[in-house]
């Protein structure tokens, strides 16, 4: 009895336990008010300049590469965009998601800082662009 009760244990041990580690990791989404060219151009230079490139997909609008360190441990994210019009819609896939790192987190706060970054630079060059009104006053005399 006492060898019945011990296996049911270990069961029940390794169903709780062990499961997740054999579960898929879920995409974490996040859909922004812009173009998805505009979208991807701010997703790019995140990648680019944050993270260790693995693939850039400029056709499928999709990509992957990693982040940590071998003190944290290095983690393999994917991501895709998908949209129509104004909406585009970021998906992001790891397998890490914790208390110490928030990859997922923070590579959507870095595509925001880049879109904000583009739209500045945009206004910028408008401003530049548009012609300065001359606003004369006529003579009188």
């Amino acid at each position: 009895m006492n060898t019945f009760r011990n296996a049911i244990l270990l069961i029940t041990f390794l169903l709780l336990f062990a499961s997740p580690g054999f579960g898929k990791p879920k995409p974490a989404t996040r859909t922004y008010n812009s173009p998805c060219v505009d979208v991807w151009k701010a997703t790019r230079s995140a990648v680019k300049d944050h993270y260790d490139v693995l693939n850039l997909n400029d056709q499928d609008l999709s990509g992957s590469f990693t982040t940590g360190s071998a003190w944290s441990g290095v983690r393999p994210i994917a991501f895709s965009l998908s949209g129509t019009g104004n909406a585009c819609t970021v998906s992001v896939t790891g397998h890490f998601s914790g208390l110490i790192h928030n990859d997922k987190g923070d590579f959507f706060s870095r595509i925001e800082a880049a879109l904000k970054a583009q739209a500045a630079v945009a206004i910028d060059e408008k401003t530049r662009t548009e012609p300065v009104k001359d606003e004369q006053t006529p003579n009188k005399r």
